[in-house]
């Protein structure tokens, strides 16, 4: 008996290293990519909107058109579009009149992540 519990000791000291590791990694996240107090963490007048797989690109045109945003880009493999909303919305009130479109599978906005420096 004594003998089994030496060798799990053994290999929980082996495994104490990884652990460590696995533990800075997940902690450290947070001090490399933060957000500054004073920016709001997404680009301002801008919102990432996917259609449900049946919509045409007519209808979410049409869509666009109809709340006053203007495509900036159009990625292709995800089927998403990047719009800059009508000039006087808050990205939050553009994103509530995407998702309140049944054609709409989510709407979010264009978040940013940057990485803090040292001064």
């Amino acid at each position: 008996m004594k003998l089994a519990l030496g060798v799990k000791n053994r290999r929980m000291l082996r495994n104490l290293p990884c652990l460590f590791l696995l533990l800075f990694l997940v902690f450290s996240q947070n001090a490399c990519y933060s957000q500054t107090g004073k920016q709001p963490g997404y680009v301002p007048g801008e919102v990432l909107v996917k259609f449900k797989a049946n919509v045409s690109l007519a209808e979410a045109k049409s869509l666009h058109r109809r709340l006053g945003s203007k495509v900036l880009k159009h990625f292709e493999g995800i089927n998403v579009d990047l719009v800059r909303i009508k000039e006087g919305w808050i990205v939050e009130k553009a994103i509530e009149a995407y998702q309140a479109d049944p054609n709409v599978e989510y709407a979010e906005p264009n978040y940013t992540r940057r990485i803090r420096t040292e001064k």
